[in-house]
């Protein structure tokens, strides 16, 4: 209690939300966000009639709390000063929620509103995710991804029913506090935060426990998968001179597992590389004979991450794609997926077609300093020396932000995912088991079992309760190879991706349109 005194309490929530987050996998301290919000809801209703105190404290709580979770992007080499204000933007976009509860507490008071806040913060990173300029790093859910035993509910929900679980949760303790007349060593407090805890815990465990009962792993229809993760700085790949080598480098590694392979009479049907496995186009050189050559010797087939020239490519619009290349000695043709969401900044601008109609913009739309962005989540078709059909939908670094591109692959008849990231510009601590955590939740969403090869970052196979295995050690150049089971399975989530937003959504407006009603009603009567 001393030291909720002293400590501001808007520092307070964000250093504890900030170490909630799975940013060092030794780690797991997930439980403090169950209750870092707290401390900032007592500040809130300190100052619940400060517009600019409360709302100071609360944006200044989300820098605190970005500095944790999302301080490895200043590792970047380049543009310094561009990530400065991406990030001080960010914790901006999600101080958002406070902003719009402010008004709503003036008007039907404290206590009632706060009931309204779970709603109101799922609801904006719903919205929130949609947008151009968003970065999908600061979405609560990610607080509870080390969490398999407590998550299996987001096949139902996704990651939406995560985020109202959490703020719920934080509500319910601040309300058991303030219950006790904030007195934090009295009986009945603890008495109610473990009612509140088996409650909270209990029905998400129970779904889990069901969920692992049942659960085996997949039989039948499968894949040999290759992984060959890649370990090249972000210094050394923006080095022109060194993109060749990093080729030559991957491709004979490549070569060498798969002529052992054939020597000992087994195949993998699938080699992968990282979405940076391949910096030009198949068109550059002779890059297209050279793959075309070396799956032929295989028996097999390559997915990388590379660059695509459109076929309407000109002089006035040289924009590439960045794409998911598969390459089959079955096919004559390569494969692409090209990738539909983008790095703001980095590879696009945030409604680039809405600025560049500003007279004089500095900036054209079709600059090729920028790429264009894919319209499709479609599977690529994979047919193996067997003659086997398999549909993969890939996911390229950025893309894995975004369930949407996940459950529409999935409807489109993806039976397995292969998830491609370049993950070579932050540093060596912070984002490695985040971003590995991510690819977790959009396996478990779909139940769909997923390959990951990363560049830098971790490397592995995981499973349909999001499980890895068969994971790439952390630095090593190491293949790992594994089989991969198709589902054709399509989990509720994946069928209908904004129920639980939009049934929030309802029960929101309905509730703000009661209290504001009664409101009325009663002064009224007065």
């Amino acid at each position: 209690m001393e030291l909720i005194k002293r400590f501001p309490l808007w520092l307070l929530s964000g250093i504890l939300y900030g170490l909630s987050w799975p940013i060092f996998k030794e780690i797991n301290l997930s439980f403090l966000a169950w209750f870092a919000f707290v401390p900032l809801f007592l500040f809130l209703e300190k100052n619940k009639d400060k517009f600019v105190k409360s709302m100071s404290g609360s944006y200044l709580a989300m820098i605190v709390f970005g500095c944790f979770s999302a301080g490895w992007l200043f590792n970047f080499p380049q543009s310094k000063l561009q990530i400065a204000v991406i990030f001080f933007l960010e914790e901006l976009w999600f101080f958002i929620p406070f902003l719009i509860f402010y008004p709503i507490q003036r008007k039907i008071g404290f206590d009632k509103a706060l009931w309204l806040f779970p709603f109101i913060w799922m609801l904006w990173e719903w919205t929130y995710l949609d947008l151009e300029f968003t970065m999908g790093t600061h979405l609560s859910a990610y607080s509870q991804s080390n969490n398999l035993w407590l998550i299996q509910y987001i096949d139902i929900t996704g990651m939406w029913g995560i985020s109202f679980w959490l703020l719920l949760f934080n509500v319910l303790i601040f309300k058991a506090y303030k219950s006790v007349n904030y007195a934090i060593k009295n009986l009945q407090f603890y008495k109610k935060i473990a009612f509140i805890s088996l409650f909270m815990l209990g029905i998400p465990l129970l779904y889990s426990a069901s969920v692992f009962s049942k659960h085996k792993m997949l039989r039948g229809k499968n894949l040999k998968v290759t992984l060959l993760p890649t370990q090249f700085s972000a210094q050394y790949l923006l080095n022109q001179q060194n993109k060749i080598s990093s080729i030559e480098q991957t491709l004979h590694r490549t070569d060498s597992i798969a002529f052992t392979m054939k020597d000992q009479n087994t195949y993998s049907d699938l080699y992968v590389w990282p979405e940076t496995g391949l910096p030009f186009s198949m068109k550059d050189a002779n890059l297209k004979t050279l793959f075309s050559s070396a799956v032929r010797d295989w028996e097999s087939a390559l997915l990388t991450g590379g660059k695509e020239i459109p076929e309407n490519y000109s002089k006035t619009d040289q924009r590439m794609y960045t794409s998911g290349i598969l390459v089959s000695h079955q096919n004559e043709k390569s494969l692409y997926h090209r990738k539909t969401k983008m790095t703001p900044g980095q590879e696009i601008i945030p409604y680039h077609n809405i600025l560049a109609k500003i007279p004089e913009f500095p900036i054209k739309e079709t600059s090729p300093k920028y790429y264009k962005t894919g319209k499709k989540s479609k599977p690529l078709l994979l047919i193996t020396r067997k003659k086997e059909k398999f549909l993969l939908g890939i996911s390229l670094c950025y893309e894995q932000w975004y369930p949407k591109h996940w459950t529409t692959l999935a409807k489109n008849g993806a039976e397995l995912y292969v998830h491609l990231a370049g993950e070579g510009w932050y540093g060596n601590v912070g984002f490695m088991q985040f971003m590995a955590n991510v690819s977790k939740m959009r396996s478990i969403e779909n139940r769909r079992q997923t390959a990951r090869c990363a560049n830098v970052g971790m490397s592995g196979f995981i499973d349909q309760i999001g499980q890895y295995h068969h994971l790439s050690k952390k630095g090593s150049l190491n293949a790992v190879s594994s089989k991969i089971y198709a589902s054709n399975k399509i989990t509720w989530y994946a069928k209908h991706p904004d129920w639980f937003p939009l049934l929030g959504l309802v029960i929101f407006l309905i509730s703000l349109l009661f209290q504001v009603y009664n409101q009325q009603f009663y002064k009224h009567l007065k």
